[in-house]
């Protein structure tokens, strides 16, 4: 299902019997495997022909916690729990008519990417979530959707600007960006592929994180791994949106920004990442 301009149209998930609003839905289209030949003897060409056919994978974008069903999706995911999804995405006109419909069956979620966070940005910040369907079929759309979810109290969307980052004794006041990343999930295994981190903060309060290099780099000291959050903030920065907790962190790069020697680059392993959604 191709995006759609979200002037002219928006976007369905149903999932679990629910119409969960995201901000846009991509792929999922039926495709034909093209198998090459070796040539026939004599031939200047190599042969080709269908060998079967797959679906392509399904990416939707997300940007506040309204499709919980499909954040808590991840939840689990990201603690090794391959849950197989059956539902549709569907597109809808700016009156809320249903005009497409794609089903799915027996999805597995397979990558989620966490926007990149930057203190100076006004963009809002897009989760992007990619589930692998076993078949998928194009219906004819309903003429109503499906029931949504009861609404979340103080519900907002995430913005690029709006975070906050914690490291168990290291100062974060001064983090200004935290590049994207993505959680890979291995289809059958559920082993989940935890990212790198990236993070830029201000070269003045970068004393402890100079610290923490020296310690654990420098001097060899593997017991200095520490845990942290990434938390996403309303618009005033008092509710919690969504929170990732880090778990084993370990620096192994720190030097200033290329771009700006006022900054200082940081850079992180991660050993394992939970994903949590507060109630209400």
């Amino acid at each position: 299902m191709p995006a759609t301009n979200a002037t002219t149209a928006s976007f369905v998930l149903e999932l679990e019997g629910q119409s969960l609003p995201v901000k846009s839905i991509e792929g999922g289209a039926a495709v034909g495997v093209v198998v090459i030949s070796a040539p026939s003897a004599g031939s200047h060409f190599r042969e080709k022909h269908l060998s079967g056919v797959r679906f392509e994978p399904i990416a939707i974008a997300a940007s506040s916690r309204r499709p919980r069903r499909l954040f808590e999706w991840i939840t689990t995911a990201w603690q090794g729990t391959l849950a197989q999804k059956n539902g549709a995405v569907i597109r809808v006109d700016v009156n809320g008519r249903p005009q497409a419909k794609r089903e799915f069956v027996k999805a597995i979620l397979v990558e989620t990417t966490v926007p990149m966070l930057d203190g100076a940005s006004n963009s809002t910040a897009d989760f992007t979530v990619h589930f692998a369907p076993e078949r998928t079929s194009d219906v004819t759309p309903p003429t109503t959707l499906p029931p949504s979810g009861s609404p979340t109290p103080g519900d907002a969307a995430f913005m690029s600007s709006n975070f906050r980052l914690s490291i168990v004794g290291l100062d974060c006041t001064r983090v200004s960006k935290i590049d994207s990343f993505t959680v890979k999930q291995t289809p059958g295994t559920g082993l989940a592929e935890f990212p790198n981190l990236r993070i830029e903060l201000s070269n003045v309060s970068a004393a402890t994180w100079r610290t923490w290099f020296q310690s654990f780099l420098i001097d060899s000291s593997a017991a200095n791994e520490k845990t942290g959050s990434l938390s996403f903030l309303n618009a005033n920065l008092t509710t919690v949106l969504a929170t990732i907790n880090f778990f084993n962190l370990g620096i192994y790069r720190l030097e200033n920004s290329p771009a700006d020697p006022s900054r200082v680059v940081a850079e992180l392993y991660c050993e394992r990442m939970e994903l949590a959604i507060p109630p209400g």
